[in-house]
Parts: C-alpha cells; sequence; structure tokens
C-alpha cells in the first residue's frame, strides 16, 4: 500500500506547494522585521548618544534623545533621571534669561521625572537628587513660607542621595547650598523654619564649604562646584581661599554655554575680591 494508502496520492506535493508559499511569506516577515531592529537603537545606545550631547552642552537634543530611548525603554530609573537633568538645564537656561516662568514649568517637568524614578527604583542616588535640584529651583520663585518649607524636602532628598551614593558629587552640591541657605535665612524665614523643621535646623557656611570641597573632589573640572565654594569663601570674608578657586577657574576649560556663564560670573567675583586682598 504504500505511503499513497496512508497520505493520498497528492500529499507530498501539495504540501511542498503550501510549504514553499509559508515560507516564503516567514522570509518577507523577518525581512522588515529584521529592518526595522537593525534601524531601531537600542536604550543603551540612546543613553550613550544622550550623554554626549548633554557633554557637549547640546541640552534639548540630549533631552529628544532621553525622550526617545524613554519610548523604547519606559520604567527605567536610569533615563529617569536624565530627563529631569535635561529639563533642570533647559529651566536654568531660561532662568538666565529671566524667562521665570518658563524656567519654572521647566523644574516641575524634572521634579515630575525625577519623581517616576524614584517609584521604579526607590535606591536610584540621582533620582532622589534631581527631586532636590528641581524643587529647590522652584522654591527660588515662591514666598518666604513655601520657601523654607520646600528646604525641608530638598534636604530630605538629597540626604538620601547621598546615602546611596557618597560619590554623588551633584547631591554634595545641593547639600552645600541648603546649608549656606539655611545659614543666610533671614529672621522671618528662621521663624518658619521652627515651624516646618521642628526647630531651627543646623546649618553653616563651615558644613557648606565641606559639601561643595567634597563635590571638587569627586569632579574637580566641573566649574560651578569651585564657583560656589568660591562665592561661600566670599560670604565669610575668606578672600585667599575665594581667589584661590577662582584662579583654578580660570584654568578649566568651558565645554558649554553654561560653563561659560559661569566663568563670567567668576570673572565678576574676581574684580570683587581682588580688591578686598589689596
Amino acid at each position: 500500500m504504500g505511503l499513497d494508502y496512508l497520505y493520498g496520492t497528492n500529499f507530498l506535493g501539495e504540501n511542498y506547494i503550501m510549504l514553499r508559499k509559508h515560507t516564503s511569506a516567514l522570509i518577507v516577515v523577518l525581512f522588515f522585521c529584521g529592518n526595522h531592529l537593525y534601524g531601531q537603537e537600542t536604550a543603551k545606545e540612546l543613553i550613550q548618544k544622550g550623554d554626549q550631547y548633554h557633554g557637549a552642552g547640546k541640552l534639548q537634543t540630549s533631552l529628544d534623545t532621553f525622550l526617545k530611548a524613554n519610548e523604547v525603554s519606559p520604567e527605567n530609573a536610569e533615563i529617569m533621571w536624565r530627563i529631569a537633568r535635561s529639563y533642570s538645564n533647559l529651566g536654568d537656561e531660561e532662568k538666565s534669561k529671566n524667562n521665570k516662568e518658563k524656567a519654572r514649568g521647566l523644574y516641575q517637568k524634572a521634579e515630575k521625572y525625577a519623581r517616576s524614578g524614584v517609584e521604579i527604583n526607590p535606591n536610584h542616588s540621582f533620582c532622589h537628587t534631581y527631586i532636590g535640584v528641581a524643587v529647590g529651583n522652584i522654591a527660588l520663585t515662591e514666598s518666604s513660607k513655601r520657601k523654607v518649607q520646600l528646604s525641608v524636602v530638598v534636604k530630605n532628598e538629597v540626604m538620601k542621595a547621598i546615602e546611596l551614593d557618597d560619590k554623588n558629587d551633584t547631591a554634595h552640591h545641593l547639600l552645600a547650598r541648603w546649608h549656606r541657605g539655611v545659614a543666610n535665612l533671614s529672621w522671618i524665614e528662621r521663624g518658619f523654619a521652627k515651624i516646618f523643621y521642628g526647630g531651627l535646623p543646623s546649618a553653616s557656611h563651615e558644613e557648606a564649604i565641606k559639601h561643595f570641597k567634597e563635590a571638587v573632589k569627586i569632579l574637580p573640572t566641573y566649574i560651578n562646584h569651585h564657583l560656589e565654594l568660591a562665592k561661600t569663601y566670599q560670604e565669610i570674608k575668606k578672600w585667599e581661599f575665594a581667589m584661590n578657586e577662582l584662579n583654578i577657574i580660570a584654568k578649566l576649560e568651558a565645554k558649554s554655554d553654561k560653563d561659560h556663564r559661569y566663568k563670567n560670573e567668576a570673572n565678576q567675583l574676581r574684580i570683587i575680591v581682588a580688591k578686598k586682598l589689596k
């Protein structure tokens, strides 16, 4: 009887034709899918590219790249904090142009993405850091009462960030600014601080200097670490120490528009400090 009895006389021929049709269709599908996957950058590649744009001072392009990475890999804390950083930096750009409302909106977006990052990964140091950065910038546009209230959020977030990663230079920088800011509170703001902190928080220029110096130690090439340290020395009239930081800034390369602004600010501060050293 053979195979013809079991399967019919046309089994091999008909099924061979069908197999060829299905195989051809599968090849076409795989070809187009393969091209699509090949042409699509991975989240890791987009993060690397976004970081390069950030380093070159191409802030909007950097943000666009990270947003694209977020589409490829949503629920990724590494992407969330970078988006928050980008919005914060763009907010700084608008603030420098005195576009306060636009800057505030960008800071609010930064806070939103940083908080999303913390929801995804509660132990991500940079997500906590950029909540602090965003809230701190928003606080600058608020009333004295609200400013002090938000400073509690900033401190809590930055302390958590350092607890998670004590080599986070941005967190040390932010904690230093918190110390300096609280040390410089007006008597009205001190009254609010007693309410929101349950007493006047311990803060000093010395602690600010300590954390600015730690930030400098971690990332010595970042101009603003040195600039804010110089400003702190200026506030407590340590002119020689201030000038030392300004001299370092003069030797550092400006890699972005922001760096150029920091250098210009340092040059203005140098004039003041130089007069005090005469």
